[in-house]
């Protein structure tokens, strides 16, 4: 994090003209200058420094959830992911309302936003989504360790299930087609690691050695979410007259949609920009001088719809080399902490839920630009921490 700010730090130090007409992509700039009489002119490496101060200013997001994670116990840890399920069933709860009181709904919170989904706390419906597919392994970690709790709380338990369901159920109605793939991919990894846990209580000793019998009804009750959720998406599909994520994957062709129509033109940007970055936050600027006459359009592109690409294109070669850098010490942390048990786990375990999300996000960048949401990005960080760096003193609790 520190070698990302003072990269972006530098991208906003002046250059001498000599040096900023050789880089390439500046060749329009440098033709504007001549014209104006500005060719002497010492210009950042960014093409838009005040784009670049906005995105070096929001680092203050991500390094905050850094230093609150790094003092967090294991202990801790369920209070704080009990608090991002509280807030994604919120904004489902808005979203709700955002659908059922209309387009012109006071119940949207932001000017430029999907006026007409269930869009919730967020401006896209997309990132809404994603962060309702990315709880979903969260709820199912929470539900696990209830039922591997000595004293019961089967309230607690029918909450969990029936938030897990409401949220895998409205990935698929938004209408975002990568939140419905992200939100079966955590229903089942959910589902596995909730049905693992459940046999293993099943079978304990201390189940066997209580004077209650087994309730006839315990495997319909594991049978039941996956029952549930298919009955309620299967009538709300039927019901209703809206677009959803499936009717948009069996109506809508992908090769008509923008994010790829401009893939190509994003590509030539990539090719020109790549060594020292356009500079972070200067895509939609930069995208105006690349952008060909068969793509104009009313509404603006304001994102390449693929992060990986847009890192490379906008914080050039030293930025590829950090995420590198990064990825790396993601993966040798999470090998480290082993994959024995990784499905049922044990009380307090964080191993797959944590993976399992970090691999959606890691996708759903591929087409999107998910981590660019402060609130998804704290989100990221308080987990990824909780994963490679727990405090010394865990435990694995009964």
């Amino acid at each position: 994090m520190l070698a990302l700010i003072l990269w972006m730090g530098f991208q906003l130090v002046p250059l001498p003209p000599d040096i900023w007409h050789d880089l390439p992509g500046r060749g329009t700039i440098v033709e504007i200058d001549r014209l104006t009489g500005q060719a002497g002119l010492w210009r950042a490496l960014s093409l838009t420094p005040s784009q670049t101060l906005n995105a070096l200013l929001a680092m203050a997001v991500p390094l905050a959830a850094l230093l609150l994670a790094a003092q967090m116990k294991p202990d801790e840890y369920p209070v704080l992911i009990t608090a991002v399920v509280a807030i994604a069933c919120a904004s489902a709860l808005l979203g709700l309302v955002q659908i059922l009181s209309g387009p012109t709904s006071p119940a949207y919170l932001y000017r430029i936003t999907s006026k007409d989904s269930m869009s919730g706390l967020f401006a896209n419906r997309n990132h809404h989504a994603i962060f309702l597919a990315c709880t979903i392994p969260l709820i199912a970690m929470l539900l696990r360790d209830e039922l591997m709790r000595k004293r019961k709380r089967p309230l607690m338990r029918v909450w969990l299930a029936l938030a897990a369901v409401s949220l895998t159920m409205l990935t698929i109605l938004i209408g975002s087609r990568g939140g419905l793939a992200a939100g079966v991919v955590a229903f089942v990894v959910g589902y596995a690691m909730v049905a693992g846990s459940w046999r293993v209580a099943d079978a304990s000793p201390a189940s066997r050695l209580s004077n209650a019998s087994p309730s006839p009804y315990g495997r319909w009750l594991l049978y039941a979410p996956p029952a549930l959720l298919a009955l309620v998406v299967g009538a709300a599909l039927l019901l209703s007259n809206r677009t959803t994520a499936v009717t948009r994957v069996m109506e809508q062709s992908v090769a008509d949609d923008l994010r790829v129509s401009a893939w190509p033109t994003v590509q030539s940007m990539i090719e020109t920009y790549w060594v020292a970055g356009s500079g972070f936050g200067s895509f939609a600027s930069a995208y105006k001088m690349f952008e060909p006459d068969a793509l104009l359009q009313d509404a603006y592109f304001n994102h390449a719809h693929n992060d990986w690409a847009e890192a490379i294109l906008t914080g050039g070669l030293p930025f590829a080399l950090i995420l590198v850098a990064a990825i790396l010490w993601f993966v040798r942390a999470s090998v480290a902490r082993g994959t024995r048990n990784l499905v049922r786990g044990y009380r307090g375990d964080v191993r797959l839920p944590i993976l399992t999300i970090v691999l959606l996000l890691a996708a759903t960048s591929l087409f999107e630009y998910p981590l660019r949401v402060p609130s998804m990005q704290a989100m990221a960080i308080f987990l990824i921490l909780f994963l490679c760096c727990p405090h010394a003193s865990r435990s694995r609790g009964d």
